[in-house]
């Protein structure tokens, strides 16, 4: 029995679009390109001229969409490390990767009003609040800084000690000045005895 004309050419039709399907896809289970990320590292220390140690923790694979792994600058390798859980902090004349949970006990700079850096950099800044109680602040902003940073108030001098990323410690800045409007404050007077 021949097949009619109209449902061979069905047939063909659906088999080729399953065929381009086929090539289209990749196979079940392959992963999408990505690069070690200790790779990554080593092309833009080989750009930038820094010198990088590893610690031994930082391993991923890193997925790079729209942007080849020669082309990534320092200032994009902070974000990236930031996406995987990692920093980079320059010390004794390396820049040293660590995972985000060190940042805290890292030699990070501490910035003035003016200094600037890269968004993605882990930094320390004292904050003086001049109308509120510091402490009254901490719960307010606590929520904006990640896991791994800090935030603490000091009511002898009603300041703030944060340490984030550059770009959040420059939000927070703004949003204190927002708030921070009003009557001068007096924080209470604090003595302080040292231990014999």
């Amino acid at each position: 029995m021949k097949a009619s004309r109209p449902g061979m050419l069905a047939a063909s039709l659906l088999m080729g679009a399953f065929a381009a399907n086929a090539q289209a896809a990749p196979p079940a289970g392959t992963p999408p390109d990505t690069v070690p990320i200790s790779s990554l590292i080593a092309t833009v220390a080989k750009n930038t001229g820094k010198e990088f140690v590893l610690d031994p923790r930082v391993r991923a694979d890193v997925m790079l969409i729209g942007e080849k792994p020669s082309r990534v600058t320092y200032d994009q390798l902070l974000a990236i490390l930031d996406t995987y859980g990692f920093t980079a902090i320059d010390t004794g004349g390396y820049t040293e990767v660590v995972p985000l949970a060190e940042v805290r006990e890292a030699p990070i700079p501490l910035i003035s009003d003016h200094g600037t850096r890269s968004d993605n950099q882990y930094v320390a800044a004292v904050i003086h609040v001049k109308s509120l109680p510091a402490a009254y602040l901490v719960p307010l902003l606590r929520p904006m800084v990640p896991q791994w940073g800090h935030l603490v108030a000091m009511p002898c001098d009603n300041t703030l000690i944060l340490v984030d990323r550059f770009a959040n410690v420059r939000l927070m800045e703004s949003i204190i000045k927002a708030m921070d409007t009003g009557p001068p404050f007096t924080p209470p007077k604090c003595s302080f005895s040292m231990p014999r």
